[in-house]
Order: structure tokens, then C-alpha cells, then sequence
């Protein structure tokens, strides 16, 4: 692939290039239009010296008649004519026809050759054109002398010679008899051909080309203005006469546009180095730009071009703003590594291969390597897991989680160390993760997630199978007559049923806080949702002989997100109710649809909710309320998880006033457009 081509260059190639094409063109078109002219003139110089030709050999016929007519009125010749002297009338003829200039004379006398004098043509008996077998013509005129004795007639001959058909080296003459065109031969070519379709039509014709002639005019000769025709005119115009002067004309015509074409290059190269110059003085504005140079001005061209002038403004304005944005940047980036080396904890940013391009002071203080080991390394290179088992990279959990935090023992300069690693989801290319060592207190938080975990997955299985059994016996005995059985098998199934709800807020809140909840994004029936929810309470709301009040209008809009989360949020809301809220009491249930919005209300009967500066604590984890909370305390963790949950459905949860009675109005508010962000 070649390099990149000036500009200049190009201009002057693009004129010099339309220029010879012009000229191309114009050679193209001119020779065909000359070849066509200098036809025309050899046409007319055909056309012209045949009819010239015609015009002699008439007066040369009216020359030769006159000749004749003056002969035949010279009283001399009648004296010898009755007095029957040859010899005298020889002597005498011969002197006229010396004076005349005519090659022969004959006398007839009664129809028989009285006096001949000169040289005698092919036939002395017809006139017209004669041919001798050497190809000389000759001219033959008869007349007869009405006033002369003893009916004579005189015979006037010459040759037709150079006067008559001079040629001029252009235009070539010549005098065809029938001899020549109708007597047979073996072939016949186009030139032959052309002579006698002109003897037969009697048409006078311009043809070429035609054999070795250019142009070829062939004019019919007739005598004494017969219709017979007695020879052929064929004027010629050679092809290397016609050559010779089309290659003349060609030749001035080339020059002539070589001419053209150099001083046409001449001002294509001033015009094209004139545009240029100012394009190259900007070239190398644009270059100091782009090496860093921001305190150079951009020159303005000396040119009187307004788009190289339009194009230096802008290049001083971006050269400002540059420069602008440059200290601007300085300055933040200077601020943002004296935030960065002040705070405690090491930060490294990774690219999206996982290179590391940035670390503060504290970060390599803690890995105890130099900026070489570290900057351009791969994050998984400079940290590597100590022990068999690797734990899990926060960076890639960040990717899908939006924030993920690790904990695991890592090889570092000087042994092993615990690190805890906490990891944002990344904004473009980059990445940003915090490293610090492990302290007492989130290893023991981090032990206590452990166990809380393995409690509540081994408390999952006795659980379901428990209340399986509770399910099951208690349709047994539905249709039974033991009703104590039967309220001994109630409270059991709500026992195993508020337990199971404890069991799953406390796994909730763990994955919650581990960043490893997944939603997932399907259509959701909301109203299906709150009633399966209402069902699943019913147990733990009959207990207290609490009343539901739901009003559930269905909608057409869409709703999109995880059922059964949100099948969560609801129950978990319902149980908030059920236990603050006093024995047969009514909690109401409502589902408002807005435009961009739906809104599901939850409000009970309870002592209330505390002023608004303590709201943010109602949805903190393991947060209770000794003091209001009645005897069946929980662990805290509804609310933080109906929070929570609702969040990543891009929602919010709202406290309102109480519309009905004196308690607490919790409200769930969900878009209507997708907006999870973090779905399977």
C-alpha cells in the first residue's frame, strides 16, 4: 500500500492529467474531424480540376471546329478543289495546319481523302476521342463546308496532351475510352468496376477510397452534346498526396496541443503549489498539535482561500481548548493521585484484560514490589492465591455483580498475607479495585457469614421435609372429630412456616451482602404475585384473626423483573404487618397502576413508625426496635432485604402516612420498563 501523496502533488497530477486528457480528447475528436475535412478538400479538388478538364476538352472541340470552319471558307482551297491540284492543296494545308497548331488535316472530296497532312489518328473516318494502342489520345473533328465545291468535308485531329490534362502532382487526369473499360479481362477489381457502373448510369460519381486513390471523381465526356457517352473523366487525388498532408496537419494540430498542454501544465503547477502552500503551512500546525505542542499559535496562511483560513481558526480554537482541558486535566489528575496517595487503603486500575495501568503508593507498600513489577502486569500475575483452593476473582464478579468483595490469602514480597479485595463494575475500559489487609473483626464477620450460611442451607432440608409432613397430616385430619389435633397441627405448620421465613431472610441478607443475588427478567403477573404471597400468610394472619383488605385491579401494562422475589418483597411486607400489627385488626393491601409506575401499598393497624430522621434505620440489617416490637421478636432483616430486592428491580420503597386508621403505610414502587441490573 503506497504512503500518503502531498497535496500539491496530487493537484498538479489532477491538472497536468485533465489537461492531456483534454488534449487526448481533442486529438481524438480533431483527427477524425480533419481526416474528414481534408476528404472534403480533396473532393472539391477532384470535383474542381475534372470540371476544369471538361471545360478544356470543350474549347479544345470548339478550337478544333473553328479550325476547321476557317479552313473551309479560304477561297484557295475551293480554287484547288475544282481544279483537282492535290499537290498544291497539300502544300497549302499543310502550311494552315503548321500555322494552327493541330497535329492532323485531312480533305475530303466527294467522300474520298483529298489532302492529309500531319500525323494521322487511329481513324480518320470517326470523330470523337481516339485512342492510339500506345494509350495516346486523340481529339477528332469533322465539318463540312457548305460553300466549297464538290461536297467537302474537312477532318480536324490533335492529340489531347498535357494542355488538356495538365495534373498538378494533387490531382492526377485521365481519359478513359471504351476500349478501356469495356473491353473484357481476366478479373475485375473495385477500380474497374466503379468505371463501368459510371459508363452505364452515364452519372458523374465521387468515390474513395478507392485502389491507390484517396478520392476518385469519374465525369462522363460526351460530344456535340449527344447522350452517347465517348469517354471517361477520372480525376484522382493519390493516397500519399492525401497522407502527406493529413500527417502536415496532424503534426501542426499535435504541436499545437503540446503547446496548449505546457502552458496549461505550467499554471496547473503555480495553481496547484499557490493552494497547497497554505494546506502545508497548516500540516504542520496540525503536527505540532499532535506531538503535544499547545503553546505554539497556529499561523494564519497567507492565502486569500477561505476554507485553509476557516481551517486555522479552528485549529487555534482546538490548540485553546487543548490547552485548556490539558491544564484542567493536569490539575484534577494532580488532585486525584493527592486523594489517591492519601487514602488508606491501596487502589490499582485494570484495563479489560485485566492489566494493571495504575497503582498508588499504599498499593505497592502493601505487595512490597516496585511500579515496574506492578504497572503493565496482569492483575491474576502479581496477586497469586497462596493456597490450592483460589478464590473467586472479584474483578470478573464485579463485571455482573456491579460490586463484589473478595477475602483469601494471597502471595506478596516478604510471605503471605490475608487481603480482602473489593472490586466496582467498570466504567468503559477501566476498572478500579481496593486492597488492605485482612483485620480481626472482618475475619470474624467473615467466619460468622460462613456459619450462618452452612446453618441456614442445613436448616433448608428439615425444614421443607417438616413441613411436607405438617402439609400432610394436617389434610388428614381436616375431616377428622379431633379438633385439639387439628389446632396442634395449625400452630406447628405456622411454627415451621415462620421459621422457614427466618431461614430464607437470613440466606437472602448473606447473598445480598456478598454481591451473589441474581434476578431474573421475565413478565410478571403482579397481581398473581401478591395474591399467591396473601395466600402463603393466610396460616399466620388467621393465628391472630387478622382481616386482609386487597384491592388488586389488573392492568394491560408490562411489568418485567423476578417473580419470586417479588413474591418475597410482599410476604415479607405482609409479616412486618402481621407482627406489628394488633389482634383482629385489618391490613390493607392495594395496587395503584401508573403510567411509568406501579405501586403496591401495605398498611396495618400498629403502634406506627418512629419520626422520619429514624427511617434509614427500619431498612438497616439486624436493626430492631426493642421498645415497640411486640414478643415475637425477629432478626431484623425483612426490611433490608424488601429494600434491597426492590433496588435492583430499579424501584424504590416509600413510607407514607396511614390513609385509614392510625399505623404504618409502607409502599413498593416498581417501573414499568426493564431496568434490573443484574438478570440471568
Amino acid at each position: 500500500m503506497s504512503g500518503p501523496r502531498r497535496l500539491s502533488r496530487l493537484l498538479v497530477l489532477s491538472h497536468v492529467g485533465l489537461v492531456l486528457a483534454l488534449v487526448l480528447l481533442l486529438m481524438a475528436t480533431g483527427v477524425e474531424t480533419l481526416r474528414a475535412s481534408l476528404q472534403d478538400r480533396a473532393e472539391g479538388q477532384a470535383t474542381r480540376a475534372a470540371t476544369e478538364t471538361l471545360s478544356r476538352l470543350d474549347a479544345q472541340r470548339r478550337d478544333l471546329l473553328a479550325t476547321a470552319d476557317l479552313l473551309g471558307e479560304r477561297p484557295s482551297l475551293h480554287g484547288y478543289l475544282r481544279r483537282g491540284q492535290p499537290k498544291a492543296a497539300a502544300a497549302f494545308v499543310e502550311t494552315f495546319r503548321a500555322t494552327a497548331q493541330v497535329d492532323f488535316i485531312a480533305v475530303y472530296r466527294r467522300g474520298e481523302l483529298f489532302v492529309a497532312t500531319g500525323v494521322q489518328p487511329p481513324d480518320t473516318e470517326r470523330p470523337g476521342l481516339q485512342q492510339e494502342p500506345g494509350g495516346t489520345l486523340w481529339r477528332v473533328e469533322a465539318v463540312a463546308v457548305p460553300d466549297a465545291p464538290m461536297e467537302t468535308r474537312i477532318l480536324v485531329a490533335h492529340r489531347v496532351g498535357r494542355d488538356v490534362l495538365p495534373g498538378d502532382g494533387e490531382v492526377r487526369l485521365r481519359l478513359l475510352t471504351a476500349a478501356d473499360i469495356l473491353a473484357p479481362v481476366d478479373g475485375e477489381d473495385e477500380l474497374r468496376t466503379a468505371y463501368r457502373h459510371a459508363w452505364l448510369t452515364g452519372r458523374a460519381e465521387t468515390l474513395g477510397p478507392l485502389g491507390d486513390a484517396a478520392v476518385l471523381r469519374i465525369e462522363p465526356v460526351r460530344l456535340d452534346g449527344r447522350s452517347d457517352i465517348d469517354a471517361l473523366l477520372v480525376a484522382s487525388v493519390p493516397r500519399d498526396a492525401f497522407r502527406e498532408e493529413a500527417l502536415g496537419w496532424l503534426l501542426a494540430f499535435a504541436l499545437g496541443s503540446l503547446v496548449v498542454a505546457a502552458v496549461a501544465a505550467g499554471v496547473a503547477v503555480w495553481l496547484a503549489r499557490r493552494i497547497a502552500r497554505p494546506f502545508d503551512r497548516l500540516a504542520e500546525s496540525a503536527r505540532r498539535l499532535g506531538v503535544g505542542d499547545l503553546e505554539t499559535a497556529v499561523e494564519l496562511p497567507d492565502t486569500e482561500l477561505a476554507e485553509p483560513l476557516a481551517l486555522a481558526h479552528s485549529l487555534e480554537g482546538m490548540r485553546r481548548q487543548l490547552r485548556a482541558a490539558t491544564g484542567q486535566e493536569r490539575r484534577q489528575r494532580r488532585e486525584l493521585d493527592t486523594v489517591l496517595e492519601g487514602v488508606g487503603d491501596a487502589v490499582v486500575a485494570v484495563d479489560g484484560d485485566e492489566v494493571i495501568r495504575y497503582a498508588n503508593r499504599q498499593c505497592l507498600a502493601l505487595l512490597g514490589l516496585p511500579e515496574d513489577a506492578v504497572i503493565g502486569h496482569r492483575f491474576d500475575e502479581v496477586l497469586r492465591p497462596a493456597g490450592d483452593a483460589a478464590p473467586a476473582s472479584p474483578l470478573r464478579e464485579a463485571r455482573t455483580g456491579g460490586l463484589a468483595q473478595a477475602a483469601g490469602r494471597y502471595r506478596v514480597r516478604g510471605g503471605e498475607r490475608n487481603l480482602v479485595i473489593r472490586a466496582a463494575a467498570p466504567i468503559g475500559d477501566r476498572q478500579v479495585a481496593m486492597l488492605r489487609e485482612e483485620t480481626s473483626e472482618e475475619a470474624s464477620r467473615a467466619m460468622r457469614d460462613a456459619i450462618l450460611a452452612n446453618l441456614s442451607h442445613e436448616f433448608q432440608t428439615p425444614l421443607s421435609a417438616q413441613m411436607a409432613a405438617i402439609e400432610l397430616l394436617r389434610d388428614h385430619l381436616r375431616d377428622g372429630d379431633d379438633p385439639v389435633a387439628a389446632q396442634l397441627v395449625a400452630a406447628q405448620y405456622r411454627a415451621a412456616l415462620r421459621l422457614s421465613q427466618l431461614v430464607d431472610n437470613l440466606l437472602d441478607s448473606l447473598r445480598l451482602e456478598a454481591g451473589e443475588m441474581r434476578l431474573r427478567d421475565e413478565d410478571v403477573d403482579l397481581v398473581a404475585v401478591v395474591e399467591d404471597a396473601l395466600a402463603l400468610m393466610q396460616p399466620l394472619l388467621e393465628q391472630r384473626g387478622q382481616r386482609v383488605d386487597a384491592r388488586l385491579p389488573r392492568s394491560e401494562r408490562r411489568l418485567r423483573g423476578d417473580g419470586q422475589r417479588l413474591s418475597q418483597v410482599a410476604v415479607n411486607l405482609l409479616a412486618n404487618a402481621n407482627k406489628f400489627a394488633p389482634d383482629d385488626s385489618t391490613i390493607w393491601v392495594e395496587l395503584d397502576w401508573g403510567g411509568e409506575a406501579v405501586s403496591l401499598w401495605i398498611e396495618d393497624e400498629g403502634p406506627g413508625l418512629p419520626g422520619p430522621d429514624a427511617h434509614a434505620d427500619l431498612f438497616a440489617p439486624f436493626r430492631r426496635a426493642p421498645r415497640d416490637e411486640p414478643s415475637q421478636r425477629g432478626t431484623g432483616l425483612g426490611l433490608a432485604i424488601v429494600r434491597a430486592l426492590v433496588e435492583r428491580h430499579g424501584g424504590e420503597v416509600v413510607v407514607a402516612a396511614p390513609r385509614h386508621r392510625q399505623g404504618a403505610r409502607f409502599g413498593v414502587v416498581l417501573p414499568l420498563e426493564p431496568g434490573i441490573g443484574n438478570r440471568e
